[in-house]
């Protein structure tokens, strides 16, 4: 399987995607994805880790650094928002389309029919990859996508990832339109939350402004909900280290991983998950919502502790809260756990409610509900 990597704009990244690259596996590393460089105009769908950005030329030479190891670039413009419609933005947006023509960079993914039509345009010779914002989970919206002659791969709904039966129909569209399907295997998102469309445009607000907006990211409610309904772990959209294989099988094109906002040792840990084909710990571990590595562990009596008054004293306090946050829940889901058991697509079946995969302190549970609950009602909304 090939597997597409996130940038999270560090410049030690290319030396870990060295030594993933040289790992022996089945599986490779194709291509990394992501946009370092700073835009005002038009969104990428995630906050900058450096928050100045890269210049344009730093940003060729990142390029050329991975080509240089035999990787593509898939350079991500996939905020949901038409800004080219705001007609001070379409200047530089068509500007920033002339530039990637120019450039090394022959791979873009976009989120919003505009933007893939000016591509068209000022980009010709550039492919592109449709988001999976774009929420791709039928046959029909990727056949309209996939008629645009510059598309060349489509991210499908992250409803289809368990749903075998309907990648497979997909795949087989795509063959007939020429269009590939990718899917991203460690997405730390419910398959269906009411809150989808609005987390992506609060992404893509904040890939250009993140100072400017309160502080309350939609992942708070996700993970409440979850932690309140435990069985809903076992419905996330998640894909295993072992199963790619099978994706492999149907003709899925590629497996992107996800988070451009985590540090190096934390990408350069999950892709080699990925690569070694198996993975014997909570696979929550593997996602950004909800991993636990690289954060303290705390007691059942540390948790109780915590003085919510002091959380919500500061952005930054909440911030702190939130990366804390996955080890203060202590939820796991049991390795034996088969994901791909289930499609997904639920509607009658109660089987999830049932099964003891989900392993969670019933007290500790209860304490961080109680503080979630808090944080919604002093903070997160007031």
């Amino acid at each position: 399987m090939k597997i597409i990597i996130p940038d999270n704009n560090d410049p030690g990244l290319i030396a870990a995607v060295q030594r993933l690259a040289a790992k022996p596996s089945q599986h490779s590393i194709r291509e990394v994805y992501g946009k370092p460089t700073r835009s005002t105009v038009i969104g990428s769908g995630r906050a900058n880790l450096r928050s100045e950005g890269m210049q344009k030329e730093e940003m060729i030479q990142r390029v050329l650094g991975f080509r240089s190891i035999g990787l593509g670039y898939d350079y991500t413009l996939n905020g949901v928002l038409p800004r080219a419609r705001v007609m001070e933005n379409r200047r530089e947006i068509i500007e920033e389309l002339e530039w990637i023509e120019s450039s090394p960079i022959r791979t873009v993914t976009v989120a919003n029919y505009e933007l893939a039509r000016l591509a068209e345009k000022y980009a010709p010779s550039v492919s592109l990859a449709i988001s999976i914002f774009a929420g791709v989970d039928n046959k029909r919206t990727f056949r309209q996508w996939a008629e645009l002659p510059n598309v060349r791969e489509i991210n499908t709904d992250v409803g289809t990832f368990r749903n075998l039966r309907l990648l497979e129909e997909l795949v087989e569209q795509g063959r007939e339109q020429e269009t590939c399907v990718r899917v991203i295997a460690n997405l730390g998102c419910m398959a269906d939350c009411a809150r989808k469309e609005e987390h992506a445009m609060i992404k893509d607000m904040a890939s250009l402004d993140r100072n400017s907006l309160h502080y309350a990211p939609c992942t708070f409610f996700c993970m409440r909900y979850n932690l309140e309904n435990p069985e809903e772990f076992l419905k996330m959209p998640l894909i295993r280290p072992d199963d790619l294989g099978r994706y492999e099988d149907i003709g899925v094109a590629a497996v992107k991983i996800v988070d451009r906002i985590q540090k190096t040792p934390w990408i350069e840990k999950v892709v080699g998950h990925y690569l070694d084909g198996m993975f014997e710990g909570n696979i929550l571990d593997l996602t950004c919502t909800y991993t636990t590595i690289g954060i303290e562990q705390a007691t059942a009596d540390e948790v109780a502790a915590i003085d919510m008054g002091q959380v919500m004293s500061s952005r930054d306090a909440v911030l702190k809260y939130r990366d804390r946050l996955p080890a203060l829940m202590g939820i796991a889901i049991d390795p034996d756990y088969d994901m791909l058991s289930c499609s997904n697509a639920c509607s009658a079946c109660k089987g999830c409610k049932d099964t003891p995969a989900v392993k969670y302190d019933p007290k500790r549970r209860e304490i961080v509900l109680a503080q979630l609950a808090k944080l919604e009602q002093d903070y997160l909304f007031r």
